[in-house]
C-alpha cells in the first residue's frame, strides 16, 4: 500500500511539475511594434498568428501605429526603459539608440545559430553594424521612388520618365502635369526636404553629416538655399501641395494621389504594394532626377527598415527567434510577400519568385534597375539627426509661410544644425 502511494505521489508530483512548466510557457509575452500602412499591419498580424502556432507557449503583444507617433512612442518607452521586446528601427535612428546602449548586439547569436544567415549575404547585414556590432537586421531592401498614377500622366499627354531624366526634366514634367490636370505634381520635393537635400549633395559628392558624425558635411549654403527656393517656387505655382494639405496626410492611405488630387507620391519602393492596395489601380515607379553635372549618383539601396531587440528585454533569445522566423520563414513571407522591401534570404526570395503579383515585379524589378543608378549608402546618421530632421522640416516651414528667405533660411539651418550636432 505504502509502495502504492508513493507510486502515485511521485506521477502527481511529474504531472504537476509538467503542467507547471507549460502554463509558465503560456505566460510568456513578447511585445513587438512596427509602424507602417494598413496593409503592412494585416500582414505582420497574420505572420504574427502563424509564429504563435508554432510557438504556443507565447502571446505576441502588437503595437502599431504610423511613422510620425511611432517614434514619439518609442521615445517615451525608451525614457521609461519599457521599449518592446522587438521593434522596427530605422536607418535614421540606429545610432542613436545604439549609441545610448538600448540595442541588443545579435552578433552572438549569429555565431550560435539563432539567428540564421546561412542564406544572407554579407552586404545585406551590413547597414544594421555599427562599430563591428549588429544592431539590427534589415527587413528588406528597398530605394526613394517616384510613384505615379500612369493614367493621370496619359491624359495630361506627358510620357512618364527615364532613369536619366534631370532636375530640369522634373520642373518641367512637374509642371506640365498641374498646368493639364489642375492638381499638384506631387504632395512634396522628391523625398521630401530632407532626401531631396541629401540627394542633391550626394550628386555632388557631398553627405549631410561629416563622417566623425560631428557636424556638416559641405560648407555652401547656396546649396540648401536653391532647393528651398525650387520648394517655395513649385508650391506657389500649385506644383507642390500648400502646406496645410501637407500636414494633413498622415499615413500613406491619406496620400492625395489615392483619390486622384496629384499624379505621384515619393516613398520608398516597398511603398508600392500598399499604396496600390489603398489605390485599387495600377501604379509605376520612376527614379529621383538626376543632376546634369552630377560626380556620383544621388540614389542609393538601402535597408528598408530593421527589426532590433531591446537591451532592456526579457525574453531576449525568444525576440532573436522571432526576428529569425520573420526573415527565413518562407511561409511567414508568403504572407509577408515583400510588404518591407526585397526579402534578404535568399532562400525566401527563391520560394517567392513563383507566387510574384504584377506589384511585386515592379518592386523587384526597380531595384534591380537601381543597382546601375545608384552609389554606395552614407554611413548611418549621428545621435542628432532627429533634432537636425525637425530643424530642416521647420526651416522648410518658415520658407513656404514667407517668414524666411531661402538663403537666410540655409544659414539658419547650417548655424543651428551645427550646434546639435557638437553637443551630442
Amino acid at each position: 500500500m505504502r509502495k502504492t502511494l508513493l507510486v502515485f505521489g511521485l506521477v502527481l508530483i511529474i504531472c504537476f511539475t509538467s503542467l507547471s512548466a507549460v502554463w509558465a510557457e503560456e505566460q510568456i509575452t513578447l511585445r513587438v511594434s512596427w509602424w507602417g500602412s494598413q496593409d503592412r499591419h494585416n500582414r505582420t498580424l497574420a505572420a504574427i498568428e502563424l509564429f504563435e502556432e508554432r510557438y504556443p507557449h507565447v502571446t505576441v503583444e502588437a503595437e502599431f501605429v504610423g511613422w510620425n507617433d511611432y517614434w514619439e512612442r518609442i521615445a517615451t518607452q525608451a525614457a521609461g526603459r519599457n521599449l518592446p521586446d522587438v521593434f522596427q528601427q530605422d536607418m535614421q535612428y540606429i545610432d542613436l539608440y545604439s549609441s545610448r546602449g538600448m540595442l541588443l548586439d545579435l552578433n552572438p547569436y549569429v555565431e550560435n545559430g539563432l539567428l540564421d544567415t546561412t542564406f544572407i549575404a554579407d552586404t545585406e547585414l551590413a547597414g544594421g553594424k555599427i562599430d563591428g556590432k549588429l544592431y539590427g537586421i534589415n527587413l528588406g531592401s528597398n530605394a526613394l521612388v517616384g510613384i505615379i498614377d500612369p493614367e493621370m500622366f496619359a491624359q495630361a499627354g506627358v510620357e512618364p520618365p527615364g532613369p536619366e531624366w534631370t532636375w530640369d526634366d522634373y520642373i518641367q514634367i512637374a509642371q506640365a502635369i498641374t498646368g493639364k490636370l489642375g492638381v499638384p505634381f506631387a504632395p512634396v520635393l522628391p523625398g521630401q526636404i530632407f532626401h531631396a537635400f541629401q540627394h542633391v549633395l550626394r550628386q555632388r559628392g557631398l553627405s549631410l553629416y561629416a563622417t566623425a558624425g560631428s557636424g556638416l558635411g559641405y560648407d555652401d549654403d547656396q546649396i540648401l538655399a536653391d532647393l528651398l527656393q525650387l520648394d517655395l517656387d513649385l508650391t506657389n505655382q500649385g506644383v507642390l501641395a500648400s502646406p496645410a494639405v501637407r500636414d494633413e496626410i498622415g499615413s500613406l492611405e491619406e496620400e492625395p494621389m489615392i483619390t486622384k488630387e496629384a499624379a505621384s507620391v515619393w516613398h520608398w519602393s516597398n511603398a508600392i504594394v500598399a499604396l496600390t492596395v489603398a489605390a485599387d489601380r495600377p501604379l509605376a515607379l520612376i527614379t529621383l532626377p538626376k543632376a546634369k553635372d552630377q560626380v556620383k549618383e544621388g540614389l542609393y539601396v538601402k535597408p528598408s527598415m530593421f527589426f532590433s531587440v531591446a537591451e532592456t528585454s526579457p525574453h531576449k533569445e525568444l525576440a532573436v527567434e522571432f526576428i529569425d522566423f520573420f526573415i527565413n520563414d518562407v511561409e511567414a513571407n508568403k504572407i509577408l510577400f515583400a510588404e518591407r522591401g526585397v526579402p534578404i534570404s535568399a532562400k525566401v526570395r527563391e520560394g517567392l519568385e513563383p507566387l510574384l503579383t504584377d506589384v511585386q515585379v515592379q518592386m523587384f524589378n526597380y531595384l534591380n534597375l537601381i543597382t546601375q543608378h545608384s552609389s554606395a549608402i552614407d554611413p548611418p546618421e549621428p545621435p542628432g539627426h532627429p533634432e537636425v530632421l525637425r530643424l530642416l522640416q521647420d526651416i522648410e516651414s518658415m520658407v513656404l509661410h514667407g517668414a524666411e528667405t531661402p538663403l537666410d533660411a540655409a544659414k539658419m539651418f547650417r548655424q543651428e544644425a551645427t550646434r546639435i550636432l557638437k553637443n551630442q
